[in-house]
């Protein structure tokens, strides 16, 4: 009897001990004593007219649940003329008017250089939220990783991550060429792990991740939301954005095979989603169709949304010029083929910044033209939705040579399109998309390397004579100066493409400011010139 005694006491005790030896493993499960719903938007770029019915969503909610919170996965600073003619702060006092209490950052938001999004996110009365943007030289989180929201009897953890290809597209370095930020990319879900264990070690009972990196593959291998489930544990939702994917409830496993909530509204605020936090623990999302027509909207908020675009609409009325064409991204049957062929809004913007700065060539980016320009008066604000990102035009010494090797790179897609596709101008050359592509891309960077060895795509290379307008075969060894904007020539966007050139250290103009000084030169007119393609870029399949 006594041998039982013991061997029941032994079998207690070592009970008590298992189960006490890892806390951090197995938290204390809190039940809210209310509702917490979560109303959130991403990816809006600047479609204003979506937030007074927001804020009408939200007041609804306030009615039903018991603790309503707004929050951003970002995004909201670029996209339309409201912020590209503001570099985002007519967008922000917008924000600041519905009352948003979270935000994080998408890559978007650092469109108008590093020191405007400091100037924007100082602006913003919410809590700004990043868990992987860290300043280099002091090793420090530039905005706190997380914030803390208090819900009655339990903390809700808000952390932020903004998707690490901004670092490829947005010049995070000094004039000496020292690195100032990073978004950790190579150590993105270590950090992400830490940070999730810090917030709950500070008390936080649910964590809700904040974020701004897609839900699908990304290309260069970029960490996606995805991921960030299946790499780390104590997330309870993550709210995702970046990708522009409508994902209603999606349930992902994390690295210890719990489901954890994943949902994305879209873009353009087609939808508004919002995540409830139950009393007894579960999360679960949904998805207002804001395009339904049963949507109400909050008259104030639409009061003060109407005064900024009535202000922004005033000053961009400007008629710049007229067109008698009308300048396309699109085909004959509707498809988008900026990325993938000749356009003939191409080939003005690019011979718009030629012009300007007298350059031998020019190019622009495909993702760079992100409006049409229709027939009749063309305003200022028309050209602004054309290049709404406030580009500066720069110039740079480029080899023959390396045109060459970017102009692969540029057709290296094909038959797929790419935004990096370059629409041109001063030259014109021949494209066998049937050939391999000879072009080496350094994935672990994110980044163009060089072309290899192989049959190039690329032939027949001629660069215009600007004076008697003939074209000739280009020198390999001979320099030439190209016109782009900063985003390809300074900050490296479009993975590299024109990283060997040498950039002049003059900055000319605005994208927009050449392009109305282009139609100012022309007679104020886009003639018919433009009507179709100049067989500049001719594509055999």
């Amino acid at each position: 009897m006594n041998k039982t005694y013991f061997f029941m006491t032994y079998i207690c005790l070592l009970m008590l001990l298992l189960f006490s030896c890892d806390n951090n493993s197995m938290p204390e499960e809190v039940f809210p004593d209310g509702q917490i719903v979560i109303v959130y938007d991403n990816d809006v770029h600047c479609a204003v007219d979506g937030y007074a019915k927001l804020v009408a969503l939200r007041n609804q909610q306030e009615q039903i649940a018991d603790y309503v919170t707004t929050v951003s996965c970002g995004d909201f600073a670029n996209g339309g003329v409201v912020g590209a003619s503001s570099k985002g702060e007519l967008i922000v006092d917008i924000m600041n008017e519905v009352g948003y209490d979270v935000v994080t950052l998408g890559n978007h938001e650092f469109d108008y250089g590093i020191e405007q999004m400091f100037n924007l996110t100082d602006k913003l009365s919410a809590n700004v939220v990043s868990s992987n943007l860290k300043n280099c030289q002091t090793d420090d989180y530039v905005f706190p990783a997380y914030h803390i929201v208090n819900y009655g009897n339990v903390d809700v953890a808000y952390l932020g991550f903004t998707t690490t290809s901004t670092g490829t597209s947005v010049m995070f370095e000094d004039g000496n060429g020292n690195q100032l930020y990073t978004l950790m990319r190579d150590e993105f879900y270590q950090n992400a792990q830490s940070v999730i264990d810090e917030a709950r070690a500070e008390g936080a009972d649910y964590v809700i991740a904040l974020t701004h990196l897609g839900d699908l593959e990304q290309d260069g291998g970029h960490p996606n939301s995805v991921g960030l489930i299946n790499n780390t544990n104590g997330i309870d939702a993550v709210i995702d954005g970046h990708e522009h994917s409508i994902i209603e409830e999606r349930f992902v496993l994390n690295k210890d095979g719990k489901s954890v909530l994943l949902t994305s509204s879209g873009s353009y605020f087609q939808y508004v989603g919002m995540v409830s936090i139950n009393t007894n623990g579960t999360v679960e999302s949904m998805l207002v169709d804001l395009t339904s027509g049963t949507v109400p909207t909050d008259a104030n908020t639409q009061q003060f949304v109407d005064n900024v675009k009535e202000e922004v609409d005033m000053a961009g009325q400007r008629v710049v010029g007229h067109s008698e064409v009308f300048l396309t991204v699109y085909d004959e049957e509707g498809n988008y083929v900026a990325n993938k062929q000749e356009v003939n809004i191409g080939n003005f913007c690019a011979d718009a910044y030629r012009s300007y700065t007298g350059a031998d060539i020019a190019v622009i980016n495909a993702g760079g033209i992100r409006a049409e320009i229709n027939i009749g008066d063309v305003t200022f604000n028309d050209v602004l939705a054309m290049h709404p990102y406030s580009n500066e035009i720069v110039t740079a010494t480029i080899t023959g040579q390396q045109l060459a090797d970017a102009l692969e790179f540029s057709v290296s897609s094909l038959p797929d399109g790419e935004s990096a596709f370059l629409q041109v101008s001063g030259m014109k050359f021949e494209v066998d998309a049937s050939i391999p592509s000879p072009v080496v891309f350094d994935v672990e960077n994110d980044i163009y390397s060089h072309v290899g060895n192989g049959e190039r795509r690329v032939s027949n290379l001629q660069i215009i004579d600007s004076e008697t307008g003939d074209y000739s075969p280009v020198d390999l060894g001979c320099t030439y100066t190209l016109a782009s904007i900063d985003y390809l020539l300074i900050e490296l966007g479009c993975s590299g493409i024109l990283r060997y050139t040498e950039p002049d250290d003059k900055y000319w103009t605005t994208d927009v400011e050449a392009i109305t000084y282009y139609i100012d030169r022309l007679g104020g007119v886009i003639g018919l010139d433009y009507e179709g393609s100049d067989d500049r870029i001719i594509i055999n399949l």
